[in-house]
């Protein structure tokens, strides 16, 4: 076994210039990884710095923000109130929330926690209202809720798979009210605490001289400092993406959550003696299809995704826009079942992946929003490499370095995708026709549309936030966009993955263009039609 320990640690030090090469092409000034093997730390290592400013170093107790690895986090602590009897997986979440009951159309009614949690309920994404630039959060957990039940259905409900970060938070709402206490006091008390996780939170932790910066990645890979993410439980999506730790602390997580894993499987049983996971055989099984991209299995659980290897992963990760295909990691390998899962905020990347069959979990850890994914990327190669593949099969470093120009050039695809269909020679009213303070149906999110004295251009800007202002181009008749080159949009920490149609804003300014009534904004792909914002009568 120590043999078998040592040779696995050799062949991923072996791999480090590899690391190196993928974080230098993918622009991650820092990163954290670690490796379990059978259950124990077999490698930990830090490339680059928590703090390009001050050259500092990270190490195993630097605090990233882990992004959507949350999630996980949320859903044990939802099989830990199962156990308990205060919860059941088919529980109607609107028997909790009342406010879910009867909206869309009935189907509110008819949502449960297991819908939630794998993401099939069918409900718009709604990230282009709440997600924007780096450091802020445009909705309030007041009006939240009630901004996404205005949204429409757009999937069908629990057959089509996507992605919804709002499940989660009605989910951690519901935690709160059966239980009296905050999102973070419950993952405290109930997993932090007894894992002895003292670097992680779902908060800012008081006196933390080592938490990671947050950087977006210029065109030259070169780091940008945006601002700290404010999400927390106290702040919208906290129980979709809060969580703050450090690789010292995940380590001690995926440890016991894979050996109480296994035992629950093996035992058919609901709980492991000295672990607080809880309910694993129901979190673990497929719940939901993730898109088809393989014959072998590839699917949602309970907050992990699901693969069965050999199979192309990151399905949660960016890199696979970036690339002409995902590479099929284990090629020649032994079939295993591979859970893994990443996270993103704007400055920060995560990804970990779990071979539960032979307790292997790996952790990386990034302080950037990268022109690639660099964490993922490790992730799978050190995957890859540990599950005996012929790792001469995947040149990881080549993909990174292909994934890398793709990120660049993002920005110049959503400006061609524009102009492509932009029509010619029109012109638009005087600016001042369109100015004015502009509403959705429910009054949650408003746009204000201003001329600036000092250029006399026309400007937007989101919910009063002033460094949510944005400088509109004319794009034709009564049309205007507001996409920004590469380096311009990492500078403002926004994800340069948005779609091209969200960058255009229409004003309805009637047959008679006499001045604009309303505001049309695509601010979710999903949605059939823009969202339709009316002028507040007086703001003109």
């Amino acid at each position: 076994m120590e043999t078998q320990r040592n040779t696995n640690m050799a062949a991923i030090t072996a791999l480090e210039s590899q690391f190196s090469h993928i974080c230098e092409v993918g622009g991650a000034p820092g990163l954290s990884l670690s490796v379990l093997i059978r259950g124990e730390v077999a490698y930990s290592k830090h490339f680059g710095f928590r703090d390009v400013n001050t050259q500092q170093a990270p190490d195993g107790d630097t605090t990233y923000f882990i992004g959507s690895l949350t999630k996980a986090m949320v859903t044990a602590l939802v099989g830990i109130f199962v156990e308990e009897g205060k919860l059941e997986w088919t529980t109607r979440i609107a028997s909790i929330l009342p406010e879910l009951e009867g909206t869309w159309d009935g189907r509110g009614s008819q949502i449960t926690v297991v819908d939630l949690l794998s993401h099939r309920s069918g409900i718009a994404r709604l990230d282009g209202l709440w997600l924007q630039r780096a450091g802020n959060i445009l909705l309030s957990q007041s009006v939240g809720v009630r901004t996404w039940t205005s949204q429409p259905p757009v999937r069908d409900f629990r057959t089509d798979y996507l992605y919804n970060n709002f499940g989660y938070e009605l989910v951690g709402r519901a935690i709160v009210k059966l239980s009296g206490k905050g999102l973070g006091e419950n993952l405290k008390e109930k997993l932090f605490e007894p894992l002895g996780m003292s670097r992680t939170s779902t908060s800012d932790i008081p006196d933390n001289t080592n938490a990671a910066k947050a950087y977006f990645a210029l065109d030259d890979a070169s780091p940008s400092e945006v601002p700290i993410p404010t999400i927390s439980d106290k702040t919208l999506m906290g129980p979709a993406g809060s969580v703050r730790s450090c690789t010292n602390d995940l380590t001690k997580f995926y440890r016991n959550f894979i050996h109480a894993a296994n035992d629950q499987f093996a035992r058919k049983a609901t709980s492991t003696p000295g672990s607080p996971f809880k309910q694993l055989l129901r979190i673990l099984r497929p719940h939901n299809q993730l898109t088809m991209i393989s014959l072998r299995e590839q699917s949602y659980a309970l907050g992990w995704g699901r693969a069965e290897l050999p199979a192309p992963l990151g399905a949660f990760n960016y890199n696979k826009y970036l690339v002409p295909a995902m590479p099929l990691v284990g090629q020649g390998a032994p079939s295993r079942v591979a859970v893994y899962h990443g996270g993103s905020m704007q400055g920060a990347t995560s990804a970990v992946y779990l071979l539960p069959e032979t307790e292997t979990a790996v952790i990386a850890l990034q302080n950037s929003t990268g022109i690639c994914d660099p964490c993922d990327w490790i992730s799978q190669l050190v995957i890859h490499t540990l599950s005996e593949a012929d790792a001469r099969g995947i040149d990881f470093e080549a993909l990174a370095t292909t994934a890398a120009k793709s990120g660049t050039m993002l920005a110049a695809k959503i400006e061609a995708a524009l102009e492509e269909r932009r029509k010619k020679d029109t012109k638009p009213l005087e600016l001042k026709a369109y100015t004015g303070r502009y509403w959705n149906d429910i009054k949650s999110f408003h746009i204000d549309i201003t001329v600036h004295d000092d250029d006399g251009g026309l400007y937007m800007r989101f919910q009063s936030m002033e460094s949510e202002t944005y400088k509109l181009r004319h794009y034709h008749d009564d049309s205007w966009v507001w996409n920004a080159p590469h380096n311009e949009t990492a500078k403002q920490g926004r994800f340069q993955t948005r779609p091209w149609a969200s960058y255009e804003v229409g004003f309805d300014c009637g047959a008679e263009r006499s001045g604009a009534k309303s505001l049309q904004w695509k601010y979710d792909a999903e949605l059939e039609a823009p969202g339709i914002f009316v002028l507040e009568e007086g703001s003109r």
